[in-house]
């Protein structure tokens, strides 16, 4: 008999589109563990992950965690270990906090990362979400302070990534950054041959090139977390695939259809409802719906209300829904998030159904699914991903997302 990553790779070469992924984080709530026991149960979960046949594990990065939520500061490296480990299973950023890194650097890093995989690389850029990240790393990359630098910074590192991954001859320059830096002199080994291109009459510098380049050409598959308008339609224009988490109901459907307009726009074929765009939810299987919700509810409720202090409670609601209505904040975070599916948890039984129902109206084709939050134990997840892959992903894998949204 063949194994389930077995049957999941013909799929795929068959032409299924569904692509149902894990996001990791590496959480600690307890404190009970040390780090490097953590670091044990992601290696499990990423092994698992491969050879139950998830099509990709996502990785973030979180600098100075001390509460447990996501011990990851350097995605790259721990992708890089997870590779190693892995044979199949595509390795995901989700996200690297680009306007957090020296744009050179970070592409050199996630070339060879590319090459350390065969291939197996999907990178997802970001802007860093967290004041204490952004703000002790690159403070000129403030979020909270009116300007646009934010932005400005990310938009001009990203074109050097690119850039820099794809042409022999790179120069740059921008509102931050010029390469090669004026007055440098190329010092080379007398006995190669003096590249083309690179320097002027004088010896000085005046275009570079990187290597390795990307493994995979022109460059691995790049996405972007967002749950705006503005961030769904930059990433139409910039070519990014969009990874999305709180928007539902008719909000999601908006994007989806924007997504989709201006992609069309863009590019001039209009994709599928849904295609490229990938849908994050938090997960969790059991053997009954009570026993899920009785694992997970103390961590749903301190998720809820910790983006409530953050964002405000609309960021939960659908689009006809008023987030001053005084029965949102008097309802039971759990089932108000079960309601609006934010929650992939309970039964494989209600998790297929709730899958399948999500994936018919809004065309997905693409599920992240974020089984490792914080206050759920390691050995918790063993058993959740065991019953999805048995279960549940089985039967999502029939779908037709494409067919099935245009009935």
């Amino acid at each position: 008999m063949r194994s389930l990553s077995e049957i999941w790779a013909r799929a795929n070469e068959l032409g299924v589109k569904m692509k149902i992924d894990l996001l990791y984080a590496l959480t600690n709530r307890s404190g009970e563990l040390s780090w490097h026991e953590v670091l044990e149960a992601t290696r499990r979960h990423a092994v698992m992950a491969d050879e139950s046949g998830f099509d990709r594990i996502w990785l973030g990065e979180h600098h100075f965690d001390t509460d447990g939520t996501d011990a990851s500061p350097n995605p790259i490296m721990l992708a890089t270990d997870l590779a190693a480990r892995t044979n199949r299973i595509r390795i995901g950023m989700a996200a690297v906090s680009l306007t957090l890194w020296h744009p050179l650097r970070v592409a050199e890093d996630l070339a060879l990362l590319d090459h350390f995989s065969e291939g197996r690389l999907d990178v997802a850029f970001g802007r860093g979400i967290l004041p204490i990240e952004v703000m002790n790393l690159n403070p000129a990359a403030s979020r909270w302070n009116g300007s646009d630098n934010s932005r400005a910074i990310f938009e001009e590192n990203l074109e050097i990534v690119r850039r820099i991954w794809t042409e022999d001859l790179f120069s740059w320059k921008g509102p931050r950054y010029t390469f090669p830096e004026p007055g440098t002199k190329f010092i080379h080994s007398p006995g190669a041959p003096m590249p083309e291109g690179w320097v002027d009459e004088q010896g000085y510098l005046k275009a570079f090139g990187m290597t390795p380049q990307p493994f995979q050409q022109p460059m691995p598959p790049l996405f972007a977390v967002t749950e705006s308008v503005e961030g769904f339609r930059g990433a139409a224009q910039k070519g990014l695939k969009p990874i999305t988490w709180y928007p539902t109901g008719q909000v999601l459907r908006n994007l989806l259809d924007l997504y989709r307009e201006e992609k069309a726009a863009v590019t001039g074929a209009t994709p599928d409802l849904g295609e490229d765009v990938g849908v994050l939810r938090l997960c969790y299987i059991a053997e009954t719906d009570e026993q899920a919700r009785r694992v997970t509810e103390a961590s749903v409720v301190e998720f809820f209300e910790f983006v409530c202090r953050v964002r405000g409670i609309g960021v939960w609601l659908d689009a006809d829904e008023d987030p001053e209505d005084p029965r949102f904040k008097e309802m039971d975070p759990f089932d108000l998030l079960m309601e609006r599916d934010h929650l992939m948890i309970g039964s494989a039984a209600s998790v297929t159904e709730k899958m399948t129902r999500l994936t018919r109206s809004h065309g997905i084709q693409n599920w992240l699914l974020q089984m490792g939050f914080p206050g759920v134990a390691h050995d918790e997840v063993d058993r959740s991903l065991e019953l999805f892959a048995a279960e549940v992903m089985p039967e999502v894998r029939k779908l037709d997302s494409t067919l099935a949204a245009a009935q």
